[in-house]
């Protein structure tokens, strides 16, 4: 995998660390989980998110409209945007 260089939520700060508090508040609590399957050694894993902390306003836009497309008031469920989810991540083998 590329190593991309990136600032996480505990080292935000101005403009990124109120970027990350909008994000968070927009997605469910247990999107902030740490996933075992993905946590190395020392404690750290790769953030999707994280990865647009150089540019805020991107990442604000991308992960907002993610939000948005993860709503609970579309028709799919939760467990169906999952499914989509993980079918498309296995068709491009994704890690993730």
């Amino acid at each position: 995998m590329t190593w991309i260089q990136n600032i996480g939520p505990d080292n935000a700060m101005g403009e990124l660390a109120d970027v990350y508090r909008h994000l968070y508040r927009l997605y469910p609590p247990e999107y902030r989980a740490a996933v075992p399957s993905v946590t190395r050694p020392d404690g750290t894993t790769d953030s999707i998110m994280a990865a647009h902390s150089l540019l805020p306003r991107v990442m604000f836009h991308i992960f907002s409209a993610h939000a948005e497309l993860m709503s609970l008031e579309l028709p799919l469920s939760r467990r169906q945007h999952e499914m989509i989810a993980t079918l498309v991540s296995a068709l491009n083998r994704c890690f993730y």
